[in-house]
């Protein structure tokens, strides 16, 4: 499965378990890897995040790199309701680990569920400034992901124009607010309904360079001037890094995103 048949990266850690264009791990079976997700989510003026932390051991492994991208666009299904399904081997990482942000600290916990994610007790969130760095101290387990300190940064707030459909033949446009590094990507959809009914069920999927610019291509545009309904725009930006243990190869994939439109927190 590509990373780019999902409407939001954030559904898909598929980027830890599938086979896709990224950072892939060693050769060998047993690497100890981990993802961090964390999205931004309005709180009242500020934004809290939430991050949640998986360890596997897998054999084979392709990671996020936001600085991998196509500036191209897909079609592809579009489900709201879609899951991850992830298949590796769960690992741990000791009972907890530490994690600090925007001069604040919290600890994930481990859950008891069999899928062993690292979270925070509080629901609502850690508040933060998006675009600040977050740094984490994993204490490691013998058996399962080793020692880990480390820093990522976190992606910063933008904003984007809803694109008009232009003239047949032509391009469409989208612009919004450049990212401040070339460390980040653009990840966009435009849903829409093929088929009939009021449902968004299709998608146009572009990933860019954070440049502040793009193109969907004209060829993809007839299909959405013939939707049923309105199109809906979901822009995010993404910064990923990927961070490697002292020992044992452990390899930590932290994925920051910030989407428009921003969800709620708690």
């Amino acid at each position: 499965m590509l990373r780019r048949s999902s409407a939001l990266l954030v559904l898909g850690f598929i980027a830890l378990v599938a086979s896709c264009d990224g950072y892939g791990v060693p050769g060998g079976n047993g690497t100890p890897v981990g993802v961090v997700l964390m999205n931004a989510r309005t709180k009242g003026a500020g934004y809290t995040t939430y991050p949640k932390v998986n360890f596997y051991s897998v054999g084979q492994a392709t990671f996020e790199i936001s600085t991998n991208n196509s500036d191209t666009c897909i079609v592809a299904p579009y489900d709201s309701a879609a899951v991850p399904n992830p298949s590796p081997a769960h690992l741990g990482a000791g009972a907890f680990m530490k994690m600090g942000l925007s001069g604040d600290s919290d600890t994930l916990y481990k859950a008891s569920t069999s899928d062993e994610t690292y979270a925070s007790t509080n629901l609502a969130g850690f508040p933060f400034n998006p675009g600040d760095s977050m740094a984490f101290d994993i204490a490691g387990d013998a058996a399962g992901f080793p020692n880990l300190q480390g820093s990522s940064r976190t992606a910063e707030p933008f904003t984007i124009q809803t694109p008009v459909i232009p003239p047949v033949g032509q391009v469409m446009n989208i612009t919004w607010d450049a990212a401040t590094d070339l460390n980040a990507a653009m990840f966009i959809s435009l849903l829409y309904n093929t088929g009939g009914g009021g449902t968004l069920n299709t998608q146009i999927f572009c990933d860019y360079h954070d440049i502040g610019h793009g193109v969907v291509q004209a060829r993809f545009l007839p299909a959405l001037s013939s939707s049923s309904v309105p199109f809906v725009l979901h822009a995010q930006r993404v910064r990923s890094t990927v961070l490697i243990s002292s020992v044992l190869n452990g390899l930590l994939n932290v994925i920051s995103t910030f989407e428009v439109p921003t969800p709620a927190s708690p």
